[in-house]
């Protein structure tokens, strides 16, 4: 695939936000649990049961599971550059304000609003954002969205990923 395929077929970057919708506490403590045991039985090599690291495999599974149950992925996919652009433009900083780039205001909301994909109507988010979310979870949608729209680069590609050639 050439260059110009890639860079034409190139989908709009997204994030998924883990938020939490029960209480994870024991979850995570049965993920910790199950993690041990198999550890101190893949340790034992072959001498260990292999009931018992089967066993083990799938308490770790369920235990996964578990987790994963206590969470439920937000979606926020990148709006086109010109239409966060646009975004920023009705959003523009204040003056006598802290605000930079935009708005601090009422920028963070509306771009996490453009973003999220979800079944829930404009209202239910109004409810949700009012009802449900702290503020620190409404803060973090917030910088979710922002980030895949600066298309900030990926921290976790370790340096030197890529081959020099000399």
């Amino acid at each position: 695939m050439s260059l110009r395929e890639r860079l034409l077929a190139r989908p709009r970057p997204f994030d998924t936000y883990s938020l939490r919708i029960d209480d994870d506490t024991e979850p995570r403590k049965a993920l910790e649990a199950a993690r041990t045991t198999l550890r101190v039985l893949q340790f034992q090599g072959e001498a260990a049961d292999e009931s018992a690291v089967r066993a083990a495999k799938a308490a770790l599974a369920e235990a996964e599971a578990s987790l994963a149950a206590c969470y439920e992925p937000v979606v926020l996919r990148a709006m086109r550059p010109d239409d966060f652009e646009a975004l920023i433009g009705k959003h523009k900083p204040r003056e006598g304000t802290e605000d930079r780039t935009w708005n601090l205001d009422t920028f963070p909301e509306a771009c996490f609003r453009e973003c999220v994909e979800s079944d829930l109507t404009p209202a239910e988010w109004d409810q949700v954002w009012a009802e449900v979310l702290s503020a620190g979870e409404r803060g973090e949608l917030c910088t979710a969205a922002i980030r895949v729209n600066v298309r900030v680069p990926d921290t976790t590609l370790p340096k030197g990923w890529t081959q020099t050639q000399a």
